[in-house]
């Protein structure tokens, strides 16, 4: 099964609870490459025993795309940003464990 994060990112989830991290692979003009199936490319990005750690490691790739440097007080605000909008999905993951 594939859970669809956002355009550019997505998590695989295996039957054996295994979880993959895939990042869509993108050529020079933006566009996401089709691989030699026709179907869109993507990286994979990290393995995870869960989907709460596999977002949370997609929330800090998300941020490494946006910025190349940053401040440390930057960082921590932009990570604050984008946790506070995932923060609902995790909330519930950590019910349901």
């Amino acid at each position: 099964m594939i859970v669809t994060i956002n355009d550019d990112y997505q998590v695989k989830v295996d039957n054996y609870a295994n979880y993959t991290l895939l990042k869509a692979v993108r050529d020079e003009s933006g566009a996401i490459k089709n691989g030699k199936d026709k179907l869109p490319m993507f990286a994979t990005k990290g393995y995870y025993s869960n989907m709460s750690r596999a977002l949370n490691a997609c929330i800090h790739l998300m941020l490494e795309d946006k910025y190349d440097v940053m401040e440390l007080t930057q960082y921590l605000d932009e990570l604050e940003n984008l946790e506070a909008k995932f923060r609902p999905v995790l909330k519930r993951f950590r019910e349901d464990d």
